[in-house]
């Protein structure tokens, strides 16, 4: 299990019913908390405040970490928020590794790994260097999401064969990875996490308890979500997880009145009609309030 991180962290001062930049653009800047941009130090604050609160699963870096990796990958006009409940911790051994990706691959953000989709590490070991050594390299992946990103393209989720790590080499499989990623952020398709902070852990089903998930949730929304997301404007705000749904429904509805809907969380959609009821849902959210005719330059 993940050490437990304590509170000691200071921070730097008509469709199927069912979100511009905190993208780092050099190492201290960030834009403006004005038209839906937030600076550094707001990150590094609502996460430092988080840390005062909570057990934290992983180092607060690792937090920021994540949250640079979700940034770097926002669109410049959202139209579908996927908002799901957090990242899997990541250890400080962890964040320590590299991500040295192949050369001509086109996958922005920061090369520190981090156990979120975003990271092109996360769920390929072999493109990490660093401290741990190869035979330590963090292993594991996320192919529910994988399958999820997938299934906004259509519910036979067209992409899964190509980025599913069975069955596929390295190379054409980063391809297929960064290839869906860039389609959805010019479609305006937007993964972020409703917890800055890390919820589950490697190997483990939680990290905390419910009253604990819940209270993250509702502070990440307070602390810097509350000013973020809604001035993004997005035309709907796909939920996923249930337990999200509940803990901030009542933030959702002010900030996003009749305009989103809750899914299952992947693990949670187990039976093959949960699922299948899942991916058209999302499909069918996609299709209508981002479609592909109205993508840009991704």
């Amino acid at each position: 299990m993940s050490d437990l991180w304590p509170a000691t962290y200071t921070g730097n001062a008509g469709c199927p019913p069912g979100v511009h930049t905190l993208r780092i653009r050099n190492a201290r800047t960030m834009p403006r908390k004005d038209c839906g941009e937030v600076t550094e130090a707001t990150l590094r604050d609502a996460v430092a405040a988080l840390a005062a609160r909570l057990p934290l699963a992983e180092p607060p870096d690792a937090a920021v970490a994540a949250e640079e990796c979700r940034q770097a990958w926002r669109p410049e006009r959202l139209r579908v928020l996927l908002l799901a409940e957090s990242h899997i911790a990541t250890s400080a051994a962890e964040l320590a590794c590299r991500v040295a990706l192949p050369p001509g691959l086109d996958w922005p953000g920061p090369r520190r790994f981090v156990r979120h989709i975003y990271c092109a590490g996360y769920g390929e070991p072999e493109l990490l260097e660093g401290p741990l050594g190869s035979g330590a390299r963090p292993r594991g992946g996320t192919p529910q999401y994988w399958r999820l990103m997938a299934a906004t393209e259509g519910a036979d989720c067209p992409a899964w064969p190509a980025v599913a790590r069975q069955g596929t080499a390295a190379g054409p499989r980063l391809a297929a990875k960064a290839a869906l990623l860039h389609r959805l952020r010019a479609r305006g398709v937007w993964l972020t996490d409703a917890s800055l902070v890390a919820l589950a852990v490697p190997a483990l089903r939680r990290h905390g308890g419910g009253g604990l998930d819940a209270l993250a949730l509702r502070e990440s929304w307070r602390l810097y979500h509350s000013d973020l997301l809604p001035a993004l404007a997005p035309a709907h705000v796909a939920v996923i997880g249930l337990g999200v749904a509940r803990a901030l429904g009542a933030e959702l509805d002010r900030a996003f009145p009749g305009r989103w809907s809750a899914l299952r969380q992947p693990n949670g959609a187990r039976a093959p009609h949960h699922a299948h009821e899942m991916w058209m849902t999302l499909a069918s959210i996609c299709d209508c309030f981002a479609p592909v005719k109205n993508a840009t330059q991704g």
